[in-house]
């Protein structure tokens, strides 16, 4: 067991696909057990709403979406709370966009079709990235 900190970690998988959606829950939920709180949308707009009334550690988002995009997304994110970590899925994407990004603050980005090792692997490390945040976050309050 991995043990990524006190409380469990959440994690909001946004995808206007339903398909997609089935598919990351499926595979986190199946690897990380109950080591996270999965919430998911397909909804970016009522994924705006669930990130303004809860704490989220990690999202992870199509980029390109109706309605709202991910970039979007991104920034209101971080607004609400600048340790999100932000990871993007694009099968289309192009670099300006990927660019854009990355320079918005996203910590990573994974191409669809998703390889399950990969997507494992960014959300194991964002995960333990949030622990140590967090631990060092608590370690200095204390200290105060």
């Amino acid at each position: 067991m991995r043990d990524f900190s006190a409380r469990k970690l959440t994690i909001l998988l946004v995808d206007d696909d339903p398909a997609m959606i089935r598919l990351l829950r499926t595979v986190l939920t199946l690897e990380m057990h109950d080591e996270v709180e999965l919430h998911t949308e397909t909804d970016p707009l009522v994924a705006l709403e669930w990130l303004e009334d809860h704490h989220c550690d990690i999202v992870l988002s199509d980029i390109e979406m109706p309605q709202l995009d991910g970039l979007e997304l991104l920034r209101f994110a971080k607004r609400r709370n600048a340790w999100t970590q932000v990871v993007f899925i694009t099968a289309h994407s192009s670099f300006d966009r990927i660019t854009a990004a990355v320079e918005l603050g996203a910590d990573d980005y994974l191409l669809k079709p998703i390889d399950r090792e990969t997507l494992i692997e960014v959300v194991t490390q964002l995960c333990r990235r949030s622990a140590r945040w967090q631990s060092a976050v608590l370690g200095t309050m204390s200290l105060t």
